[in-house]
């Protein structure tokens, strides 16, 4: 078998988070008297962390506060992150499928990780292998930290794993961690962005990955 494990990002390749992320987020801007984002502006602003959506949100707006909006938005994400967020349309299904293989699952992902673990548990209880999330002290994707991290812990080798995602940031992840990668574009990124980040293969649906990680 090729892959041994398999990390996926999670926003925009696992789950459709996008709604709640944008509740909470404009929760958070009105209660510091900005005006709210539309769920396009969100889409194209997340993937690199809670703190760099408010620096690029507060851009126009010197006098905000950035650690009380950073701080109102996770306390609310936090509490709320498990509403209106579904996984991609066959997703459930791939999952199952590649532990029928013998894969592992792990999710890493620029999203805290206390939501991460919170959301992974909700939509896949028992199934993916490892979680890990941004805490403070290790960095953000695309730097490949947590990414050897997991292999250390696992024991699985960077030529054995596979890191599926949705962004430029998975695709410099993968190749700073010296792993295989496949973009989706179902995701927060159009496919032009993968394109021109030199995305290694670019796949539709759950069941097209399911068949390019599997080799069928």
């Amino acid at each position: 078998m090729r892959y041994d494990l398999v990390i996926f990002d999670l926003d925009g390749t696992i789950l459709d988070t996008l709604g709640e992320l944008t509740i909470s987020f404009n929760h958070a801007l009105v209660r510091s008297g900005i005006e709210p984002v539309t769920k396009e502006v969100m889409r194209s602003r997340v993937g690199n962390g809670a703190r760099n959506l408010v620096k690029k949100s507060i851009e126009s707006h010197p006098e905000a506060d950035e650690e009380k909006i950073l701080s109102d938005y996770r306390a609310y994400y936090n509490e709320h992150c498990t509403e209106n967020t579904d996984p991609f349309p066959g997703i459930p299904e791939l999952f199952s499928a590649l532990k029928a293989h013998g894969i592992k699952i792990a999710v890493a992902t620029n999203k805290s990780d206390a939501a991460a673990r919170k959301l992974c548990e909700h939509c896949f209880p028992g199934i993916i292998d490892m979680v890990q999330g941004h805490v403070e002290g290790l960095p953000h994707k695309p730097d490949p930290t947590i990414i050897l991290n997991m292999l250390k812990t696992l024991g699985i080798d960077n030529k054995k794993t596979l890191i599926v995602g949705d962004s430029e940031v998975d695709i410099k992840t993968a190749e700073n961690a010296k792993t295989d990668h496949i973009s989706v574009v179902w995701g927060y990124k159009d496919k032009d962005v993968l394109i021109e980040n030199k995305a290694n293969r670019i796949v539709y649906s759950a069941g097209e990955l399911e068949r390019a990680i599997l080799g069928e």
